[in-house]
This record gives C-alpha cells, sequence and structure tokens, in this order.
C-alpha cells in the first residue's frame, strides 16, 4: 500500500502513522484483528482503520438527529 489520510485513533497514536515494523497491505490490517474485533465489539474504534478522504479536516461531530434535519433541509 501506500500512506492514506486517516483519522487519527489510539493505535495510530500509539503505533504511529507510518512504522517500519508494519506488514506490507493488506498484511497490517490482519494483525491487529483481534484488538480491532475486541475494541468493536465493546462500542470502540479506537483499533479500527478510519481512512479518510480529501475534506476530513472539515468534520465534526454531530448527534443523528441533528445530521438528519441538516441533510433533510439541504433537499
Amino acid at each position: 500500500g501506500r500512506p492514506a489520510r486517516g483519522i487519527v485513533n489510539r493505535v495510530m497514536r500509539e503505533v504511529g502513522p507510518l512504522n517500519e515494523a508494519a506488514p506490507r497491505f493488506p498484511l497490517a490490517t490482519a494483525s491487529i484483528a483481534p484488538l480491532r474485533a475486541k475494541a468493536e465489539a465493546q462500542g470502540s474504534g479506537d483499533f479500527s482503520p478510519l481512512w479518510a478522504g480529501q475534506n476530513f479536516a472539515a468534520l465534526r461531530e454531530i448527534g443523528a438527529a441533528a445530521l438528519v434535519t441538516e441533510l433533510s433541509a439541504a433537499f
């Protein structure tokens, strides 16, 4: 793989966004799969890959109801 944009979470903070010790794509995902599965089962994204597009800097936290209201107002 190549470098990609991602939303920083625990795994990125602790391992780093680029790490020489990481297996090549797509094997790196399998290496943290048990941690990811356990964290996600507990409702945590600490070990989930959180890939982002070009406009990730514009992300903001918003509740579901407010999001639906905003989206419906746009149409």
